[in-house]
């Protein structure tokens, strides 16, 4: 008679921790917003640029578009710009249907080359009447706004000369958030003294980034 008892006392046990399991199991994950990492582009023509998704449901997918390519390769969404300019509204969407805008603006591959500018996702107007400062060192270039608490740090191994440059990277601070960028390409293409002007252009791979300042 115990043993039986014993025996039934197991099998309810046993009973009630599977479906406590399943209740665990079964739970629902909480949904989360669908957040960029940026919502504004400012793509060279034949060129790209890339969005990251930072919080999300998954099975992403961008409305329809007349300016540029899209590729999804996870959380990272690359948009290659066409030969047409121009502006549009996309919107990249997740699996629940939440959406998250993105305004991009395809521009002319080939800018003036004396407008004082730092392009890479946006493009951003130096020696203007704006919160922008410039510092120039030995292998690098930094850009501030202290106003926004942002950062654009241009960096290489090497001379401040005309040239390739080796081992060239980006930092990019927006308030707490830093990321390092290894660039595959810096070139110096001019050190103009005669409009007091320096050139340089850079890459990652397709995306193309330039860097016109004023020369100290």
């Amino acid at each position: 008679m115990i043993q039986t008892i014993n025996i039934r006392s197991i099998m309810l046990l046993l009973l009630c921790g599977t479906v406590l399991f399943s209740c665990k199991k079964e739970k629902a994950v909480p949904l989360q917003a669908l957040e960029l990492d940026k919502n504004n582009l400012e793509i060279l023509e034949g060129y790209t640029s890339t969005v990251e998704i930072t919080s999300g449901n998954g099975n992403y997918a961008v409305s329809e578009t007349s300016l540029v390519e899209v590729e999804i390769n996870g959380n990272t969404i690359t948009f290659t710009a066409a030969e047409n300019y121009g502006e549009e509204r996309l919107f990249i969407m997740d699996e629940t249907g939440r959406k998250a805008a993105v305004d991009v603006k395809v521009i002319p591959a080939i800018l003036s080359a004396d407008d004082p500018r730092f392009y890479w996702d946006n493009m951003i107007a130096l020696e203007q009447a704006n919160a922008w400062s410039t510092t120039i060192l030995e292998n690098k270039v930094a850009i501030t706004n202290i106003a926004e608490k942002k950062q654009l740090v241009l960096s290489w191994n090497g001379e401040f000369a005309v040239g390739l440059k080796p081992r060239a990277a980006l930092r990019v601070v927006d308030g707490e958030d830093k990321r390092d960028i290894a660039l595959t390409k810096l070139e110096i293409l001019a050190i103009d003294r005669s409009k007091n002007l320096c050139t340089i252009v850079f890459y990652r791979e397709k995306q193309k980034g330039e860097l016109v300042f004023v020369l100290p």
